[in-house]
């Protein structure tokens, strides 16, 4: 069989591998069963494969080598962003749901590439003299930096990759390592592939193979990924050195070998040597780099260096730091329980671990979080053997030595006692561990048992602070309920004597006016208390229109007394939510009437100089300096004797939502002046 057969064979296997692995994870992703990384990791194999296809289309029939070279430029112009948006999005959680603004560059750089090959392709980008024969393509210098661009892209993509193995904890890490590790075939082979065309200015297609079979090797790890695990250290140095230097001896051990490849490369001749050492060097590199991103290979090599260098198993420091950091993240129990069994899975090597709290209502010990541990029902009694075991030795206890028949029993190895107090508060279950070989000794026991614990005291005080936000939540609607019940039953008394007279007076023309007047008042002041019970804007949710401020003051207080407000200034235009600004509006000017009640006049001015403003000033008794500098503007306190202390707080929120700014002058007996300033209809 000819090497030209069987690198035929090869790519044609790769591709439809690589495309019955796209079209699975496209598909389940346009069935929303899968994530939308899945989607776009479908794309970017199904430009992989093309890319192989139309290759190896040039390289069958050299004579038609414009036309598929052309196509594949534009599917290299596609390949790099497709790459740089998966790695960017793959096994990712962002805060805010978004992507990151670096991430963002990213994909919109590579996203150049498509029209740059696309241009590219329609211009010429090769000079090939004698392809038929040689197979060889000199880059035209338009080609050379597209090129560059598409190698960039390709890195790009490769530092996505190491940022998330690096940032992923043990559960996950053990999920997504295969297919990380096929894409990082697929991306290095394409960086070797094409880097010869920075070194000579030329691409040897006859190399196109050894791409090939990357993908071949990168889309069966997909595959093993998908079926096997589902869809998405005695020594004067430290021991992460000594961890480090067992990586670069091996990596060492692998350049040496390359070199003995090298020289024996010629004995198989030019084309089919320079295959095999590109290939064998390929998969060399990449067997290397999973076997280093084993846990059980590192969890192996972390014992070796133990045993021989070593006096002790832990390097108690680090693992403690490591320990506090990640408990101290958690924002909630759910949080802090995935990172104790997270920390505990990483620091045995441990596969799986479950975390048994005691629920005092059914007082049995329930699982409230699991990793990488399957489901059972039910829990532990209180009264069980394993939770009496657990209570009798106060320390770790081996499954084995339990005759505890729970299912939970089943796959584990070990059970952690969590003491409060002298109570039994719970226990962690931790699994099989990754290397089957280990033996687990008092060392480990007592690191367990320490933890252990800590987790006791984490678990207590998240539980407090949340108990204590709790009580500040009821405390806060204790007192708004408060004020509310209290204007509320004002109301209701003044509704029920309207209608108690209408009983006797409803015939009387005069009557029946003061009661329209009497209701539309109570109306208002109810609409008041309600708005200030609504929720705050923000940026997001600002209906912005254009507005004048003079027109708005009017509108937004017709339902106080109108006699006592005078009105003027320039009808400055703004871009406002006119809803909430009015708000403001209203409140200033209610506080305003309230402080003059002896019913001397409040003054609305707006204008637009130097800014848009608009001004609320009353003649009343003033505001004590200390508490405008301390509490003016704090929810809950108030000048008023009936305040429910929220108004100004309100004021403040949505003015400063619309990109604004609240200016108080006051004097105590003088009166006080509130000024609004807005940004102008440009914002």
């Amino acid at each position: 069989m000819s090497v030209s057969l069987v690198l035929t064979l090869a790519t044609l296997v790769a591709v439809a591998v690589a495309a019955g692995f796209a079209l699975r994870v496209g598909l389940g992703a346009l069935r929303g069963e899968r994530s939308r990384a899945s989607g776009v990791l479908g794309v970017a194999l199904l430009l992989t494969a093309g890319l192989e296809a139309l290759d190896l289309l040039c390289v069958l029939f050299p004579a038609e080598m414009p036309i598929w070279r052309s196509a594949g430029l534009v599917a290299e112009g596609a390949l790099g962003p497709a790459w740089v948006w998966f790695t960017a999005l793959f096994a990712r959680d962002y805060e805010d749901g978004r992507l990151p603004a670096l991430q963002r560059g990213l994909i919109a750089g590579a996203g150049l590439m498509l029209p740059w090959g696309a241009y590219l392709a329609a211009t010429g980008a090769y000079f090939a003299p004698d392809f038929t024969t040689e197979m060889l393509l000199f880059l035209l210098p338009g080609s050379f930096y597209f090129y560059i661009g598409f190698i960039m892209c390709c890195l790009a993509a490769l530092f996505n990759i190491e940022a998330t193995l690096s940032a992923a904890v043990h559960y996950r890490r053990w999920k997504i390592k295969f297919v990380l590790m096929g894409a990082v075939s697929i991306l290095a082979a394409l960086v070797l592939y094409y880097s010869q065309g920075l070194l000579y200015r030329s691409i040897d297609m006859r190399l196109s193979g050894m791409r090939s079979l990357a993908l071949l090797l990168g889309a069966g790890m997909m595959w093993f990924s998908d079926l096997r695990r589902g869809p998405e250290v005695r020594a004067s140095f430290s021991r992460r050195m000594a961890f480090k230097s067992v990586v670069l001896v091996a990596a060492g051990l692998y350049l040496v070998a390359l070199g003995l490849m090298g020289e024996g490369a010629r004995i198989l001749g030019d084309e089919l040597g320079r295959n095999v050492l590109l290939g064998v060097s390929f998969v060399a590199g990449i067997g290397l780099l999973t076997l280093f991103l084993s846990e059980k290979m590192r969890r192996r090599i972390r014992l070796f260096l133990q045993q021989h260098f070593y006096g002790e198993k832990y390097d108690y420091r680090i693992q403690w730091v490591q320990f506090t950091d990640r408990l101290i993240s958690a924002r909630n129990q759910a949080e802090l329980h995935l990172a104790a069994l997270s920390a505990c899975c990483e620091t045995f090597g441990i596969v799986g671990a479950g975390l048994f709290l005691l629920d005092h209502g059914s007082r049995t010990y329930m699982p409230v979080s699991l990793v990488e541990t399957d489901p059972q029902e039910g829990g532990f009694d209180e009264g069980s053997h394993l939770a009496a075991a657990l209570r009798t030795r106060r320390s770790v206890v081996r499954t084995a030595d339990v005759n505890d028949r729970s299912p939970w029993m089943k796959a584990a190895r070990f059970a952690i006692p969590i003491f409060r107090d002298d109570s039994l508060d719970g226990f962690v279950l931790l699994g099989p561990p990754i290397n089957q070989a280990e033996e687990y000794d008092e060392e480990d026991f007592e690191l367990m048992d320490t933890m252990a614990r800590h987790i006791s005291s984490a678990l207590l005080n998240i539980r407090l602070t949340e108990q204590l936000a709790r009580s500040r939540e009821m405390e806060i609607m204790g007192k708004v309920s408060a004020f509310v019940l209290h204007d509320l039953k004002n109301h209701v008394y003044t509704l029920s004597l309207m209608a108690e007279n209408a009983r006797k007076f409803i015939g009387n023309p005069e009557f029946q006016k003061d009661l329209v007047d009497s209701l539309a008042s109570t109306v208002g002041k109810m609409k008041i208390l309600i708005s200030q019970l609504k929720g705050l804007p923000d940026r997001q949710t600002l209906k912005r229109a254009p507005v004048g401020l003079l027109a708005l003051a009017r509108e937004s207080t017709r339902l106080l007394h109108q006699e006592r407000l005078t009105f003027g200034g320039d009808d400055a235009v703004v871009m406002v939510d006119a809803e909430e600004m009015g708000k403001v509006i209203l409140n200033l000017c209610l506080n305003a009437l309230e402080a003059s009640s002896d019913g001397r006049p409040v003054t609305v001015t707006t204008g637009s100089a130097p800014e848009p403003f608009v001004r609320v000033a009353d003649q009343g008794g003033g505001i004590d300096p200390d508490f405008i500098r301390t509490a003016l503007f704090e929810p809950f306190k108030s000048t008023k004797a009936k305040g429910m202390g929220i108004g100004l707080y309100q004021c403040k929120q949505i003015v400063t939502a619309h990109g604004g700014r609240i200016e108080v002058r006051s004097a105590v007996g003088e009166g006080s002046e509130f000024t609004v300033w807005l940004p102008g209809t440009e914002t």
